[in-house]
């Protein structure tokens, strides 16, 4: 008898364990209507699976294929080929399905960012919802999912899979938060996120929310307040690191850009965002090494992106942003034709004002340095608005676009009440002393500097106050010529030349300038200039009328003249003198 017992508790204990492993068949459309009921009013729908099963053991869970959650307007959000719904057991009790959570197995979820603004107003969700529900969004695992984000208005569209990870949700206004990492054009990313209040969001209201996103190329993290009234945007820290800017942009399917900031740059600061813009105050940025600070704007003005704002910095090497000034000679003293290494930025407009105590590019710098940055379509303007430089005060603009021809190029610099000496020892001639000022206009197309001299135009002034020019001694070879015949090397290489005054007027064209105007007065001289020197061909062809004068620069009927003619290559220029005419 006990062993009869004893089996049928056996028998029954081995169906009991059969039933509870059984995969019983449930009425999709009963899944469908239980899964709505059990999901937070936020505007989406559960479509009645392609079939559902229910197991028992070890814990109560549905089954699902072909899952199919919709939006508001009928779009799929998020699909799967099977799931796993943990039910809850006193709502089962009941006779109801109610998932504590879900587990997707190679899902694909939709993010439409053009949607998303009208899509919170859609979801109008009541004021008054009863009971906070809890439902398939508690618990949400992926495994080898794929997450497809796209804005048509951005021309955006990637995807990111092999998406591993957790989403929880308890409540329609429970914090949510989620957990991911995956597979992005081929890097690894890690997503981690959070929104305080998903309710409060998407009836406008303000909430909470943070982001960080990880990947070998960039690095974001968010920290702050999502608003809603009527001009949905973040507000709050937010900060960004690009390690490689060809990467990153590739990372977000576009095609890899030069960028004045240089490959590798951060930035962080305070955020305010719009639809179509993100403003950064109190910006710290670094780009290849150099620190600013200052405040950002990115827009999006029609198809194009553009940044503009305000930086300033301590000591700031455009060598580091730029790379190193163009060589645009060889080491045997020919024009250079390696092609100008000048690429604007193509997808994106610039308009940045820049300011740097010590403003360097190599080895040379300015002090005080106040400018600006503006690139529009293809098209850059750089701008040197004051900075100091050989105590005096250094202007200029050059402006660069590409061409049919190769690279435009126009520039403008003037430099005042300036220590020229200074100056053009730093340029490798050492021999003159003197302040005075300069001023030069200049245009070019070339694709290299070997062709671009070929169309230099424009002009240079120089204006020079008292000064002296060591090894030449004009003065003297006067003299002397009034008994002999000047010996170059012995009488006009010896001593210097003062004067009181000079100006010196270039005219350039087809990459010659033209002297039409050269005059220099002083105490025992007076010297008029002319003559034509050959940018292109590295040539001089020029002549120095010299003419004794008094101490006040006065010259005499009968004063000393003397007739200095210059001509050859630069490299090795030809000196005669004659008596003058």
């Amino acid at each position: 008898m006990r062993r009869s017992v004893n089996v049928s508790i056996a028998v029954a204990l081995i169906a009991a364990l059969l039933a509870g492993f059984y995969r019983w068949p449930i009425a999709s459309a009963r899944v469908g209507v239980e899964f709505n009921r059990a999901t937070p009013p936020i505007g989406l729908r559960w479509r009645p699976p392609a079939k559902a099963t229910l197991t028992l053991l070890p814990w109560p869970t549905l089954r699902v294929v072909g899952v199919d959650l919709l939006e508001a307007d009928g779009r799929s959000l998020l699909t799967a080929p099977t799931a796993r719904f943990p039910l809850l057991l006193g709502a089962l009790l009941q006779g109801r399905f109610a998932p504590s959570g879900a587990m997707l197995d190679n899902p694909t979820a939709l993010v439409d960012l053009d949607a998303a603004p009208a899509l919170a107003e859609e979801r109008a969700i009541a004021d008054d919802i009863g009971e906070a529900k809890t439902g398939a969004w508690s618990s949400v695992r992926l495994r080898g999912g794929v997450l497809h984000i796209v804005s048509a208005s951005r021309g955006f569209d990637t995807m990111i899979e092999s998406l591993d990870g957790d989403i929880a949700w308890r409540r329609a206004d429970a914090p949510l938060r989620l957990t991911l990492v995956g597979a992005w054009r081929g890097q690894s990313v890690a997503i981690n996120g959070r929104i305080d209040n998903p309710r409060d969001a998407l009836q406008d209201h303000a909430t909470g929310v943070g982001l960080t996103i990880a990947s070998p190329p960039v690095s974001l993290s968010a920290e702050g307040q999502w608003s809603g009234d009527g001009a949905p945007g973040f507000a709050g820290q937010l900060s960004i690191d690009i390690r490689s800017l060809a990467a990153a942009t590739r990372l977000l399917g576009g095609d890899p850009t030069p960028f004045p900031l240089g490959d590798a740059f951060a930035f962080s600061g305070k955020a305010q965002t719009t639809r179509d813009a993100l403003t950064l105050s109190e910006a710290k940025v670094t780009a290849s090494g150099e620190r600013l600070e200052g405040a950002l704007t990115l827009d999006r003005r029609n198809d194009r992106y553009a940044i503009s704002g305000t930086l300033a910095a301590d000591r700031l090497n455009l060598q580091a942003l730029a790379g190193s000034p163009p060589n645009l000679l060889t080491s045997a003293g020919e024009w250079s034709d390696r092609p100008f290494d000048f690429s604007p930025p193509r997808d994106i407009d610039l308009d940045l004002r820049l300011s740097a105590t010590r403003l360097a590019w190599g080895e040379r710098g300015v002090d005080d340095a106040a400018g600006s940055l503006m690139c529009k379509s293809g098209r850059c303007v750089a701008s040197l608005l004051e900075a100091g430089a050989y105590q005096g005060t250094l202007k200029g603009e050059l402006t660069l676009a590409r061409a049919a021809r190769g690279i435009e190029a126009e520039a403008n610099v003037s430099l005042t009440d300036a220590d020229l000496g200074a100056a053009f020892a730093e340029l490798g001639w050492g021999g003159y002393h003197g302040r005075g000022d300069i001023e030069a206009t200049m245009k070019t197309t070339g694709f290299a500097a070997s062709d671009s001299v070929l169309s230099l135009s424009g002009e240079v002034t120089a204006r020079l106050g008292a000064g002296e020019v060591e090894g030449v001694s004009i003065e003297e070879a006067m003299r002397r010529s009034l008994r002999r015949p000047v010996d170059v090397a012995r009488d006009l290489g010896n001593g210097a030349t003062r004067f009181s005054l000079a100006r010196l007027r270039l005219s350039l064209a087809a990459g010659s300038a033209t002297i039409a105007e050269g005059h220099v007065e002083g105490p025992g001289s007076t010297i008029d200039l002319s003559g034509v020197v050959d940018i292109a061909g590295r040539t001089v062809e020029a002549r120095a009328l010299a003419m004794q004068a008094d101490a006040q620069g006065a010259p005499s009927p009968d004063a000393a003249r003397l007739t200095i003619a210059l001509f050859g290559p630069w490299s090795a220029i030809n000196v005669t003198t004659s008596p003058g005419e």
